[in-house]
């Protein structure tokens, strides 16, 4: 199984999202296989795994960095999609054509957003360019840093418009300085609050889908 963390611009907290669920995943199954790869230019969850190697307390999983002289292959993303392992992507926000087998292929996309004017026209952009390239892949949106006490204006709107892409996540990732501070050894009491409602709703989807293949 492939799940892909992608936007069409950074920002959105999506590499922060990716580590969380991968520890989130590891913790509840701690027998579960996660494969990792960051595509992202940035490689921040590839230097993150690096720094926590040198720690007292190892990461969860093991993390590849992939650049642009070796990608997957067709061949391997289609295994992957195909094993029961959890494979998690993590993409650069762009649409560069290169990485459109991943789009395409992945089992579920999952795609943070904000109500920013910035991020409501990135997000509904890349839902135009996933239309246009008729991907497989099942459409997840989570509201990321989400602060419950600002009134935004064009959320019903941008919800509504989401619904007809994809599965929108009814709870938030709310705006929590503490995961700033997270890493790929697993998640403290406070990251895990923050996450939990939010990750349950995407297991639960999957597990779902999963049941009725």
């Amino acid at each position: 199984m492939i799940i892909t963390f992608a936007t069409q611009k950074g920002g959105a907290g999506k590499t922060t999202l990716a580590i969380a669920f991968s520890n989130y995943l590891k913790i509840l199954n701690p027998e579960l296989e996660i494969n990792v790869y960051d595509y992202d230019y940035q490689r921040s969850f590839y230097e993150k795994w690096k720094t926590d190697k040198l720690g007292e307390r190892p990461p969860l999983y093991d993390v590849k960095y992939i650049d642009d002289t070796n990608p997957l292959s067709i061949e391997q993303i289609w295994n992957l999609e195909e094993s029961d392992a959890y494979t998690i992507i993590d993409l650069p926000g762009s649409l560069d054509i290169e990485y459109m087998p991943l789009l395409m292929y992945s089992n579920y996309i999952i795609i943070p957003f904000e109500y920013s004017d910035v991020s409501t026209h990135s997000t509904l952009t890349f839902n135009e360019f996933l239309n246009e390239i008729d991907t497989q892949s099942e459409r997840i949106f989570i509201r990321s840093k989400y602060d419950k006490s600002y009134n935004y204006v064009n959320q019903l709107s941008l919800d509504e418009k989401l619904k007809s892409y994809g599965l929108l996540i009814k709870n938030p990732v709310y705006k929590r300085n503490i995961l700033q501070k997270i890493d790929t050894t697993g998640l403290n009491y406070d990251q895990k609050y923050a996450i939990r409602k939010a990750f349950n709703e995407i297991i639960e989807k999957i597990k779902h889908d999963k049941s009725i293949i």
